[in-house]
Formats: structure tokens, C-alpha cells, sequence
């Protein structure tokens, strides 16, 4: 029988599969092959000792311990939450210069750049060797430009009576919350900015979705358990997707969830966090406006850029999928994830959001067991996608859109 599929950034439910899309922006096929586009499947989480121990990049040019900029950094003139405790150590080894850099982003992604969570190469190999238990299937598919679009597909091998759920994915940093969840990842190969600009990327993953909805039989999915799931610029696209198939009709694909996680949704980059961590942040604010520079080029921040490019831009939030959104206390992304969920609260659609105090972006990504935030963080999301995805699916009533 069908195997369950998950879509969006891994993340484990029982029975389901995983379509996967990347949150980088830039291709470049001559310096990230798209067989190591599968970064963080294999390892989700390090050790502040694996951070040390791997940390080698020599361009911080911070001028002071991140974890002390509100108290050192002149610049920074309003108060901000302080980091935790337990976290702060990380920042002074987690950091990035403070120049927006997509050579090094890239680089990130393909698991050929040494980065603070270590140097790993991320391909389909690598992926079952550390998980023997799943198949690997690529197909190529049509894109919306008359561009190929490559997804990967990995199944466990044990037979399923019944139809697996599927997640679809920005980017896979899930692997930890899957572990004993019977579950397709799909992983996609969308175009990247700024060669390609948005909404080219969310138009690749909604075409891709579409195909597995209509390949659902053949990729052992259940079409009625497919779940989205982003992280940081995968965020936007996760929440793209969730829009363009709730208003395309023909074909009409259902998502039963969504978890955007500390999602890249505003463009306009205006918000209280903007300004309390323009500085001092592993991911600032003159990081996040060069990542939208990237995306929509001279248009961002003007009227004409669309909620298919910048999910925030969206004024009715009714009739989407249940969400789970989470941010850091201490990140750019923080005032924009309240936003989000309480204008889906406001248009009658369902939101659980969490806000992780004194944390910052990605900090989930490292696993001590002396920091319990973490632990707590990655439970909650896992916890999430099992109570969500592992329920009988229900039509959920329909939301008034002119309330919103």
C-alpha cells in the first residue's frame, strides 16, 4: 500500500511522507550541486562542544561577544530582552560576520562551508546511511516556467497496508522530530533567488505539491494527510504554497497542517524586533533586508509585491491549514510570527504559537542536555506534527472571509 508523505521542512509524523523545499537563496549549480541541497536531513541538531569543536569561520567582524551587545553596542539604543542563560555561550560561537554574505549562505546550505554547526556533506547517500531504513527515488517534473523542477523522494522500505502521510518541505531540519514516525520525505529542487526572483521558487513548490497530490497512488501518499512545513526563508515559502492551494481550485489539494518556524514572511522589515536586533544577532536586521533584497530586488517594501512573494502582505488568512508557528524571543522574526497567527486567529483559522524566550534564530538547531529550552522547543514540535497528522483527517468548517 501507499506510504504516508510529509510536506514541508522534515519534521516527523507517524505515517507520513516528506517533500522538502530549501530555503536558500541563489543557485549556482557550479558551486551548490543539487544533491547536497538536502542540508541538515541527516543531523538536525549539535552539541556546543561539536559547535566548538567545528566552528572555523574567520570573517566575524562583530565588534563585540554577541552575547554582550546590548550592553557593549553603542548602536543598539532601545531596550530588548536579554538572551537565556543557557543559550548565550552559543552566540559567541554560532555567529556570522555581520555583513550579509550569500556566498557563505550557500555554502551553508550545501554542506560544503564549515559553519558553526559543523562541516557535513548533505546528499541522498549520506541520508541513508544515516537512515538505512528509507529508499531514494528522484523524479523530475515540469516547473511553471518551462523549467525542470527535481524532487527526491525517500520511503521507508518496510510495506504499508495503508497510505502514508506526506510532509512538504522548505528545508530539512527535521530529521530528529521523524525518528519512529512512518513517513515519505519529499524533498524539492526549487529555483532560488535572486536568480530566479519570488514567486518563482513557491510557484516551483506549488507545482511540485500538485504532482505529488496527483502521484499520491504510485508514492504510497495518503492525498488527504499532506502537511507543510518551512524554516526561516522556507517559512515563505511553506505559507506561499498554503495560500496558492487554497486559492487555486483546479486541482483542489488539500493540506492538512502547516508549521512555519521562525518564518521569513514580511519584506518590510519594520517591526519592534527590527529594531531591537539590528545588532548584536546572529541573524540581525541588515541580514534579513539583504535576503529580501535577494528575493524581490528593487520591489521590496513597495506596494506592488504580492503575498505569494511575502506571505505577510496577505489581509485574509481564513480557510488555511492548522498551523504551528514558533519564533525566538530574540530574533528579527519574532514580531512578524505574533502577526501571523493572530491574523489567522482573526480570519477564524486555527494557530498554536510559541515564543521561545531568549532565544535567537536557529537555536533549536543544537541539542545539549544542559540547555532545557532546547529539549523543550524541538518536544513541542514534535508533539505538534504527532497530535496533527496522525488524527483522521476532518473537513474543517469554512471561515468568513469578509470578517477579516
Amino acid at each position: 500500500m501507499a506510504s504516508k508523505a510529509l510536506i514541508g521542512d522534515c519534521d516527523n509524523l507517524n505515517d507520513l511522507p516528506i517533500l522538502e523545499m530549501s530555503a536558500i537563496h541563489g543557485d549556482d549549480r557550479n558551486f551548490v550541486n543539487h544533491r547536497y541541497r538536502f542540508a541538515y536531513l541527516t543531523k538536525t541538531s549539535f552539541s556546543l562542544s561539536e559547535i566548538k569543536q567545528n566552528f572555523t569561520i574567520s570573517t566575524i567582524n562583530y565588534p563585540h561577544p554577541y552575547s554582550q551587545a546590548a550592553t557593549l553596542d553603542k548602536r543598539i539604543q532601545i531596550p530588548r530582552p536579554c538572551y537565556d542563560a543557557a543559550l548565550a555561550p552559543m552566540l559567541d560561537y554560532a555567529s556570522l560576520p555581520e555583513e550579509f554574505r550569500l556566498d557563505l549562505m550557500r555554502g551553508v546550505a550545501a554542506g560544503e562551508q564549515e559553519c558553526p554547526h559543523g562541516s557535513h556533506t548533505f546528499n541522498a547517500e549520506s541520508v541513508l546511511r544515516d537512515q538505512p531504513h528509507l529508499t531514494h527515488a528522484e523524479h523530475v517534473i515540469a516547473g511553471p516556467d518551462n523549467n525542470d523542477v527535481i524532487l527526491s523522494v525517500f520511503t521507508p522500505k518496510e510495506t504499508s497496508k495503508s497510505p502514508r502521510p506526506a510532509l512538504f518541505t522548505a528545508l530539512t531540519q527535521v530529521i530528529d522530530l521523524l525518528a519512529g514516525i512512518d513517513c515519505v520525505v519529499v524533498s524539492v529542487e526549487h529555483r532560488l533567488a535572486p536568480e530566479t526572483r519570488a514567486p518563482g521558487p513557491a510557484e516551483d513548490c506549488y507545482a511540485v505539491l500538485v504532482w505529488v497530490f496527483e502521484n499520491a497512488a504510485s508514492l504510497g501518499i495518503d492525498p488527504a494527510a499532506i502537511a507543510v512545513f518551512g524554516v526561516s526563508g522556507g517559512g515563505a515559502l511553506a505559507a506561499a504554497t498554503c495560500l496558492m492551494a487554497r486559492d487555486r481550485k483546479s486541482p483542489a489539494v488539500p493540506i492538512k497542517a502547516q508549521m512555519l518556524y521562525s518564518p521569513l514572511l514580511d519584506d518590510r522589515c519594520e517591526s519592534l524586533a527590527d529594531q531591537q536586533f539590528e545588532y548584536g544577532n546572529p541573524a540581525p536586521t541588515p541580514w534579513l533586508r539583504a535576503t529580501w533584497d535577494h528575493i524581490l530586488g528593487d520591489e521590496r517594501g513597495s506596494e506592488n509585491v504580492t503575498p505569494y512573494q511575502a506571505p505577510a502582505r496577505e489581509t485574509d488568512l481564513s480557510n488555511l491549514p492548522p498551523a504551528y508557528i514558533d519564533a525566538g524571543e530574540c530574533e528579527v522574526f519574532r514580531d512578524i510570527a505574533v502577526t501571523y497567527a493572530t491574523n489567522m486567529w482573526r480570519c477564524g483559522s486555527t494557530c498554536e504559537l510559541h515564543i521561545w524566550p531568549g532565544a535567537f534564530h536557529g537555536f533549536d538547531m543544537m541539542d545539549d542536555p544542559q540547555i532545557p529550552l532546547i529539549n523543550i522547543a524541538n518536544k513541542a514540535k514534535a508533539n505538534w506534527f504527532k497530535r496533527v497528522l496522525t488524527t483522521e483527517t476532518k473537513p474543517m468548517p469554512a471561515t468568513i472571509a469578509q470578517a477579516c
